[in-house]
């Protein structure tokens, strides 16, 4: 790859999106890497400023969902048109999906082989995916080990023949190698089932009926059930399914390490849009109705969907069988790459998002979930010179021979979009400026890195602090005596795995001084002042009870005196994300247990509130 620019310069704007939101402020950048956010009027004269005014300048979009289909398939997408395509879009990384290229990536073989098509090729910086498919569970440990940012599975047939479904079996399998490493296994989550049959291939409503939204909760609700027992990274990719969301809703309410993805263009367009015979919008899932491309979009607003990616799917024109119309038969893919910040950026302006919001869905989110939270993602000193200077105000109507895609079929043609890129920076080197590619490819070849940020600061800390840190999680003296014998943590998942651990080896004694040192349901002030330092994390766990009425809270206070008096221990539950009414429900409802039943249960809870509290000891 070329050489990263040593000299050092500044780029300012009154629209810098920082992790502290957007400011005015000059970024001062050198030798790739970002050395300051400093003030416009506070740059030395002796560093060279280019100023872009009211223009935006956000981190580098990070699309963790793309099909590049080097080596062996040259009439599809490359990594010279593609990585042209992401720079000129504002995408400054990309990680590549392992297929539809021959061969596909499941093995450590053909792994390289793909890094050795890239090579020399690539604008923007490429990470790479293995793939998960029946027969090569033995190779994902060392294509782990190769770096590769994520296991992909699908859950049903790819349409390549190469790359058939993973079933619960090897699901099960390639989460018990991931969950050594904390890397997350990513599902294309459809389920095939019952579903009518396509009559006229030419009718898109049609197609959809034949993949209904019971494809995609169905295969959801297993990976939730496997993430749950695992307790592994699951990534849901190109979520369709508004239906899913309470599912999901719950299970990250539970604690599970599940984020989930969706794509511009479910986001974008309706299905009422589409008519019969336009197979550019062939894609699976499909694109469902108004009200379902709504809720898609509060969950992204709300967080509960993290990540936007592009799904970027070209296929050469024959293939989607434009002449024929035929939804059945044409290959299903979306060409966005290019239009992944814009396309996000219109929906951005109708739901009225920031650009900090896009670029904690674009660029921050993606970069923590696959391991790159260390180096980008973020404006912020330390951090690769990722950046893109766009104008979101400014439109344009989309032509897809315009674009730099090997293929100029999309369904965004004739789209008006806002959101035009002014320049594109890659380690400080601008490879992208007003719609012209600027020099030779200069993106690196990229290799995960184990995410650390848990462990590295349980390591860093002092004894003491350690110590104080564990029993704010953990509360039970001989649980945190457990936690502090295990030195030297090595990646994340390895922390929350020996709590998991300790905390199975704990008599009933040592469970009920874990459970006295929790508040009461409602009332914070009643922690033991042995664990004062729980109490802060406690009040926010039990936000729910700030707006309950006093009818609620009276009832909870009663409830719990029932509870204790006849368990002889304090009502447990996870209370995050939960209001009063409905933390009462659960207690109700457990009251009527037995007592070992009920210790079971307030276990349960909490390892769960334990495992929340380690992940928010680096918020």
């Amino acid at each position: 790859m070329g050489e990263i620019a040593q000299l050092r310069f500044a780029i300012a704007s009154s629209r810098v999106v920082t992790p502290d939101g957007e400011i005015e402020a000059a970024i001062v950048i050198e030798g790739g890497k970002i050395v300051d956010v400093i003030d416009r009027e506070s740059v030395p004269p002796e560093i060279p400023l280019t100023d872009f005014g009211g223009l935006v300048i956000s981190p580098g979009v990070i699309d963790a969902h793309v099909h590049v289909n080097e080596p062996g398939r040259t009439e599809w997408e490359g990594f010279t048109t593609a990585t042209a395509a992401a720079a000129l879009g504002g995408v400054t990384t990309i990680i590549d999906m392992p297929l539809n290229s021959s061969p596909v990536t499941t093995t450590v073989a053909a792994l390289n082989a793909k890094r050795t098509a890239a090579e020399g090729k690539c604008r923007v910086n490429v990470g790479f995916y293995g793939g998960l498919v029946p027969g090569n569970e033995t190779e994902l440990e060392s294509l782990v080990e190769e770096g590769v940012f994520g296991i992909k599975a699908f859950m049903c047939h790819s349409g390549l023949d190469e790359f058939p479904a993973a079933g619960e079996k090897e699901l099960r399998s390639a989460l018990n190698v991931l969950k050594k490493f904390g890397v997350p296994l990513l599902a294309h989550a459809e389920i095939v089932g019952d579903a009518p049959s396509i009559e006229n291939p030419k009718s898109y409503a049609q197609y959809s009926a034949s993949r209904p939204e019971s494809f995609e909760t169905e295969a959801i609700h297993l990976l939730i059930k496997l993430c749950r027992e695992f307790n592994t990274p699951v990534h849901i990719v190109h979520l369709a399914a508004a239906s899913a969301i309470p599912a999901i809703d719950s299970a990250k309410q539970e604690g599970l390490p599940l984020t989930v993805e969706t794509c511009p263009h479910y986001l974008f367009f309706v299905d009422h849009q589409i008519a019969n015979g336009q197979t550019q919008f062939k894609c699976a899932p499909p694109i469902r109705d108004a009200n379902n491309r709504k809720e898609l979009c509060m969950a992204v607003r709300s967080g509960l969907i993290e990540t936007i990616g592009s799904d970027h799917s070209p296929c050469p024109p024959d293939l989607k069988l434009l002449d024929d119309g035929d939804f059945e038969r044409a290959w299903g893919g979306i060409a966005s790459l290019q239009l992944l910040l814009s396309a996000s950026n219109t929906v951005a302006r109708f739901f009225r998002w920031s650009p900090s919001l896009l670029a904690e869905r674009l660029s921050k989110r993606p970069a923590e979930i696959f391991g790159l939270g260390k180096s980008k993602g973020e404006i912020k000193p330390g951090f690769d010179a990722d950046l893109v200077v766009w104008d979101p105000n400014k439109s344009f109507v989309c032509d897809g021979k315009s674009l730099a895609h090997r293929h100029d079929v999309t369904p965004y043609d004739d789209s008006e979009m806002f959101g035009v890129v002014k320049q594109t920076y890659v380690l400080g080197q601008v490879v992208a400026s007003d719609g012209e590619l600027i020099g030779e490819p200069i993106g690196e070849l990229l290799r995960r890195k184990e995410p650390t940020r848990i462990a590295s600061f349980l390591n860093e800390l002092s004894v003491e602090a350690r110590h104080s840190a564990f029993e704010s999680c953990c509360a039970s003296p001989a649980w945190v005596e457990l936690m502090m014998s295990q030195a030297d943590f090595r990646y994340d998942v390895e922390v929350l795995r020996k709590a998991e651990d300790s905390f199975e080896g704990l008599v009933e004694a040592e469970l009920l001084e874990a459970f006295s040192a929790h508040p009461r349901i409602g009332d914070v002030d009643s922690l033991r002042k042995k664990y004062a330092n729980t109490k802060a994390i406690a009040s926010g766990e039990q936000s729910g009870v700030d707006s309950a009425s006093e009818s609620v809270l009276q009832r909870l206070a009663d409830a719990n005196d029932e509870y204790f008096e006849k368990f002889g221990f304090i009502f447990i539950v996870c209370a995050t994300g939960k209001s009063a009414k409905e933390m009462l429900d659960i207690l109700e409802a457990r009251i009527p247990n037995d007592r070992e039943t009920e210790l079971a249960n307030a276990a349960t809870e909490q390892l769960k509130i334990t495992k929340i509290r380690l992940r928010k000891l680096i918020s």
